[in-house]
């Protein structure tokens, strides 16, 4: 992936977005449009299956795409010659319905209407192409970071400086392999589904309709969390060794919950 420090997102970035997302307002992609969290009654009338499609489309990362080539031609394939939003651009430009699932993919969180221009790599935002809104390689990982965000996806973190030829190599190996370890739990189908965490949530008393993604999931741990609580203190209070409980009280950060 080319990097740029300049689009990078900050920590107090990704605050601000945490808290729109939670709120279910948009972000801002600087100086080129809004991205949109998803209610979840928004997801439910789609159908999850095609919001996930969708959101994993814009969140493929290059290792992904060298594992599916590899796939497909049974060649090895260059990573440092990969970039996502080339891959889908010039993917779009050879297959009608690959151009429209990317479309519909992009508009579904900018809720305006896009141009993808494979010969620049760009993605124009609106119809006035004077204005210059342009979603490029320079700012497409931070749009990538949004939506991850929004979605309570892990950032990816960019490679460190000045990396050597061989670090990298090994770093963009490793990246491969988890590609694959990503693709074969989600074949495998590990976890609840979608209709369980709706359930879950009612049990909670969850206004899941109205909740984004992010709150939905955070409010979901923050509740299983105060339940887990309440059951270790009701032990300790029969006698249960605290040590072995090792409770933790349900309104620390979310982010500290593993430390």
């Amino acid at each position: 992936m080319l990097w740029s420090l300049e689009f990078m997102l900050s920590l107090n970035d990704i605050e601000v977005i945490k808290e729109q997302s939670y709120a279910c307002f948009p972000s801002q992609l600087s100086n080129v449009c809004e991205v949109y969290p998803l209610k979840m009654e928004e997801i439910i009338k789609m159908g999850s299956d095609k919001y996930k499609g969708y959101l994993n489309l814009l969140l493929l990362t290059e290792a992904e795409i060298a594992k599916m080539i590899e796939e497909k031609a049974k060649i090895e394939v260059d990573l440092s010659e990969i970039t996502t939003l080339s891959y889908l651009l010039q993917s779009a430009k050879l297959s009608d319905s690959f151009l429209l699932d990317l479309q519909n993919a992009f508009t579904t969180f900018i809720k305006e209407e896009v141009l993808l221009l494979p010969k620049i790599n760009a993605v124009l935002i609106g119809n006035d192409f004077s204005k210059k809104r342009l979603i490029t390689e320079k700012n497409f990982s931070d749009f990538q970071d949004i939506l991850r965000i929004q979605n309570r996806r892990p950032i990816e973190e960019p490679p460190p400086e000045n990396e050597s030829p061989i670090a990298k190599k090994f770093r963009l190996k490793r990246e491969m392999r988890d590609a694959v370890k990503k693709k074969q739990q989600q074949k495998n189908g590990t976890g609840l589904s979608t209709c369980d965490l709706l359930g879950i949530a009612e049990t909670f008393h969850i206004d899941w309709r109205n909740c984004s993604v992010y709150s939905f999931y955070v409010l979901l741990e923050r509740h299983q969390l105060k339940e887990k609580w309440q059951q270790d203190i009701q032990m300790l209070c029969a006698g249960a060794d605290s040590q072995k409980l090792k409770t933790k009280y349900w309104g620390e950060s979310l982010d500290k919950k593993d430390e």
